[in-house]
């Protein structure tokens, strides 16, 4: 459960640029079924790297949110299963559904910043296999999307 929910959140990068999903995938969805290594970089870097070093440190990942401004529509500092099902991207990709609970770890059927920062560490560890601090695009591979559950 914690791995796929950690691989939930760094899917949800495919979210913010609502490209990566549909880009090579051919309806293949954030599965990882087809997805090749280093596919999805090019989004995630250009969200995340913000020194433009070719590499996205945990400070980074942890410093940009925004799928999670996105999801917030009400504002109100938590991201609610029906604001997350009104976004026309989620709705493409049934792979993400029921992000919500599978993030939810004090289960009030919510998620928290706190709630997905945790699982943006979580899944920024699991994805920085050299244990250098850093993730780049050698190290972007499908199991970081989705949990290994390709």
């Amino acid at each position: 459960m914690t791995i796929h929910r950690t691989a939930v959140v760094l899917g949800l990068v495919a979210l913010v640029g609502a490209t990566v999903v549909s880009a090579g995938q051919e309806g293949k969805g954030a599965a990882g079924k087809g997805w090749k290594k280093g596919q999805g970089w090019a989004t995630f870097a250009v969200v995340y790297d913000a020194d433009k070093d070719g590499k996205v440190t945990k400070e980074e990942l942890l410093a940009k949110h925004p799928m999670f401004d996105r999801l917030d529509t009400n504002k109100d500092g938590v991201v609610t299963e029906a604001e997350f099902d009104a976004n026309p991207a989620s709705q493409k990709n049934p792979n993400l559904k029921g992000w919500v609970a599978r993030l939810d770890t004090n289960k009030d059927r919510t998620v928290s910043m706190d709630e997905l920062n945790q699982a943006k560490t979580k899944g920024f560890d699991k994805g920085d296999k050299n244990k250098d601090g850093a993730i780049e695009e050698s190290e972007f591979t499908p199991e970081i999307v989705d949990g290994g559950n390709a």
